[in-house]
């Protein structure tokens, strides 16, 4: 990951950990705590996507992806991620294929995409049934590709919290008896369909798959961009956990699969548009810009310095155009560039609001080519969240706006502030 200058001051950055923190508080729901959709009967301390009492509810599950980088970040420990991963594996399929009344599919080894309170795997989007009615047409016939690097994130985020480079060694419960970490987290990381010559994830036209959590109302296919970065991300920090546990040759083995993963990502996904380099979602469907995709491809560093000046360039022009940014939070796809097939309509949710999500990726990037235009994207979500802020997150960092529509959903979304402090931290652009 390239670092650049701080373009924060202490001062705001301790605002806004501060403001992390009371929405972590918020979105925590401890053993045998009651909120709106029930009980925590996991028996672990849970991290929500938001805000949740037992008259206000937020996502009332607990989602697979996120907490473990806001554990990662420092905003949790590594004695609750620890729970959220005992959790994940636990609750991930069996060694054989499971057929759904619905006509989904849950394939060996799939991980939950939420876990309900009463620690029932829900394995599909859109949905807290846990049973034969989950999956469909609407939110796919196979669980979302993302969901099965999540437990190797957490388990990182447990490694580095501790400090404890055994970590992959430890034993956990899963469908199969007790089983390594390392190992546990491998047969996730390998359960969904990849092409078998460039090893990015696949999503077949004739067989609706979700691609990543933050786009599960959008319908893609071919080749996709984001869940091939999380599990280039993936084969790294599993590679991390491997070495840390003696298992050298199944590292060596995951960082080749991450080299050509890089090639492959360079190689399918980058494409001319408005005289401005980008990548582009998918090779089927959805074959459109990714806002979100290049921002966070250029702030991992996977592409090679080269490329990422040019993807940051692109996405600084997006942004002094009002294409990609307004009033400093950013859509996954360029403003006159909604989704071919999408549930939401244009301007709606994860076809076209502005979200809070990528913003500390978006920086970064923009870091890179021009520092003011960085710090000014900071500044203007910075006001856009201070307004109406309050610790209870009533009215205030939504999980996504577009005031256009009067649209504004989900307030004291915890990643809208989290996930940004995070990623500027690991990027350097704090003090």
């Amino acid at each position: 990951m390239t670092r650049v200058d701080p373009v924060v001051t202490a001062r705001e950055a301790a605002r806004l950990r501060d403001m992390a923190l009371a929405l972590v508080r918020g979105s925590t729901v401890g053993p045998d705590q009651t909120i709106s959709s029930g009980t925590n009967a996991t028996g672990r301390s849970l991290l929500l996507p938001g805000v949740n009492t037992p008259d206000r509810a937020t996502y009332p599950a607990f989602w697979t992806r996120d907490p473990a980088w806001i554990a990662e970040g420092g905003l949790a420990g590594a004695e609750e991620a620890w729970g959220w991963l005992s959790l994940l594996c636990e609750t991930m399929n069996g060694p054989e294929t499971r057929l759904l009344a619905s006509g989904a599919t849950i394939p060996p080894f799939a991980v939950a995409d939420h876990v309900n309170m009463d620690g029932a795997p829900v394995y599909f989007p859109g949905t807290y049934d846990s049973g034969e009615n989950q999956g469909g047409p609407d939110f796919g016939l196979l669980p979302p590709h993302d969901d099965q690097y999540w437990p190797t994130f957490t388990a990182h985020a447990v490694m580095v919290r501790c400090g404890d480079t055994s970590v992959g060694a430890r034993l956990l419960r899963t469908p199969l008896g007790e089983l390594p970490v390392w190992l546990a987290c491998d047969l996730a990381h390998h359960a969904m369909e990849v092409d078998e010559t460039s090893g990015l994830c696949l999503v077949r036209a004739d067989r609706h798959q979700v691609d990543w959590g933050y786009n599960d109302t959008i319908t893609k296919s071919g080749l996709v961009l984001f869940p091939s970065l999380l599990r280039l991300e993936s084969c790294l920090k599993l590679a991390a956990l491997c070495e840390g546990c003696g298992q050298q040759g199944h590292a060596s083995m995951l960082r080749a699969e991450a080299a050509q993963l890089r090639r492959s990502i360079a190689g399918h996904f980058v494409r001319a548009f408005g005289g401005q380099t980008w990548l582009h979602s998918a090779t089927g469907s959805g074959d459109v810009p990714d806002v979100w995709g290049t921002a966070f491809a250029v702030h991992r560093g996977f592409v090679d310095d080269e490329l990422a000046g040019e993807l940051s360039r692109a996405l600084l022009e997006a942004c002094e155009a009002g294409g990609a940014v307004r009033d400093g939070q950013v859509s996954h796809v360029l403003r006159d560039r909604h989704w071919p097939r999408a549930i939401p309509e244009p301007g709606i949710y994860q076809n076209g609001a502005w979200w809070g999500y990528p913003v500390g990726w978006c920086v970064h990037a923009l870091a890179r080519v021009n520092r003011d235009a960085a710090r000014g994207l900071f500044l203007d979500y910075m006001k856009a969240i201070e307004k109406g802020w309050n610790e209870s997150g009533v009215e205030c960092a939504y999980e996504c706006v577009n005031d256009d529509l009067a649209h504004r959903q989900n307030p004291g979304y915890l990643t809208t502030v989290a996930l940004p402090y995070v990623s500027l931290l690991e990027a350097g652009l704090l003090p």
